[in-house]
């Protein structure tokens, strides 16, 4: 399993299975976000597995449906709803990290942090944001 932290709280990575909890929890995890529409290829664990996995081991589990090319400013209220206020690590996953690191960083664009922080903070975790960059400014508006 392939995970990547972003900040104190914020880990994200490609597809987990339920397999993978373990490790999950071995890290702090309390949440897992799912940025992935349901079904949206055949090897695709369904959310109620992973819920299901997730569960067992204290963990809760939401869902963003959000497609690659195309997250929405809804997608990011639901994630910055999800994890405002946490006080445990959580973890996102889509099915290559990508989704996953762009909504916590539209998000963390909207909380003010500095632009070119976060394009080098995914840049470390080798994913290329700057066709984001022209939303950071305005998501910070």
């Amino acid at each position: 399993m392939q995970i990547t932290q972003l900040d104190t709280l914020t880990y994200v990575g490609p597809q987990i299975f339920a397999a993978n909890m373990d490790d999950l929890k071995r890290l702090g995890i309390g949440t897992i976000i799912v940025a992935r529409p349901e079904g949206e290829t055949d090897d695709q664990p369904s959310i109620s597995d992973i819920r299901k996995a997730a569960n067992e081991f204290g963990i809760a589990v939401h869902q963003i449906p959000a497609l690659p090319s195309n997250i929405t400013d809804g997608d990011v209220r639901a994630y910055c709803a999800i994890t405002s206020g946490t006080d445990h690590p959580v973890f996102t996953y889509c099915r290559s990290g990508m989704r996953a690191t762009s909504l916590w960083a539209l998000c963390a664009a909207q909380h003010g942090a500095d632009p070119d922080e976060i394009l080098r903070t995914a840049k470390d975790a080798n994913f290329d944001l700057t066709t984001l960059a022209s939303r950071f400014a305005k998501d910070a508006a």
